[in-house]
């Protein structure tokens, strides 16, 4: 009886990890083999995204929360991009400050977004961890389902302040701090015709000198889900023109 071995570059690798990656390229092969014969690679030529000027508007509108005040959005210039910047407050008390990047074409994609934020702050870093939560806004491309996101959250301090910070580029179906996280959904997007479009997330909230970030995590958790649900009903979500 013969035995099949993995290849050499699979060893390392966990089972489920080897069942993940043949998954995609299963998926790849059946959306490629269309294209292959049409003549029409989706990656040569993006399809558009559909709510392209909801994304732009962000820079204009800013985001408004169902809960708690946000500040009129100023543009930040950060890495040679155009952030859109707000406070959020509760009356005249600040509680957070928030970054949002939006997708400003079919070809802009995420690459290195956190590293501009570093540089912009010039904080130093520690205490990395995972945030995940999950919203239930009402306008989703599958209204009964749940949205799960996974945030990066970690310490970040200045000679001035100290700070805890939620990071994650969002989407209409989820969200995920890592670029390829968002690539390869794209990419499966893509191959079924659509777009999947992103919105990088920056959320500030400042702690005592040196504080525990988990002191604060029920409020960024919050403020997290907040986000994402605005985000979803209202930039991600195209506005059809009235008769």
């Amino acid at each position: 009886m013969k035995v099949m071995y993995l290849p050499k570059f699979l060893h390392n690798y966990s089972l489920a990890r080897v069942v993940l990656l043949l998954f995609m390229l299963v998926i790849f092969a059946l959306g490629a083999v269309p294209s292959y014969f049409s003549g029409k690679w989706a990656w040569v030529s993006p399809p558009n995204l559909v709510n392209l000027k909801e994304l732009k508007e962000l820079t204009k509108t800013g985001l408004t929360l169902s809960e708690g005040e946000t500040s009129a959005p100023q543009i930040v210039k950060i890495g040679g991009r155009n952030w859109v910047q707000q406070n959020i407050q509760e009356g005249d008390r600040f509680v957070a400050g928030l970054l949002l990047l939006n997708q400003t074409g079919p070809m802009h994609q995420p690459q290195v977004e956190w590293m501009d934020i570093n540089g912009f702050w010039r904080w130093k870093t520690d205490s990395e961890r995972s945030l995940s939560f999950e919203v239930n806004p009402e306008s989703t491309p599958n209204p009964n389902q749940t949205v799960q996101v996974k945030a990066r959250l970690f310490r970040g301090w200045t000679t001035a302040q100290t700070y805890a910070i939620a990071q994650w580029y969002s989407w209409p179906t989820g969200g995920n701090p890592a670029p390829f996280s968002w690539f390869w959904r794209d990419r499966l997007a893509q191959l079924q015709g659509h777009r999947l479009p992103w919105i990088a997330v920056n959320l500030i909230i400042p702690i005592e000198p040196f504080g525990e970030i988990e002191s604060v995590r029920p409020l960024i958790e919050s403020l997290s889900q907040n986000i994402q649900k605005a985000l979803i009903e209202g930039p991600f979500t195209p506005q059809t023109k009235s008769e």
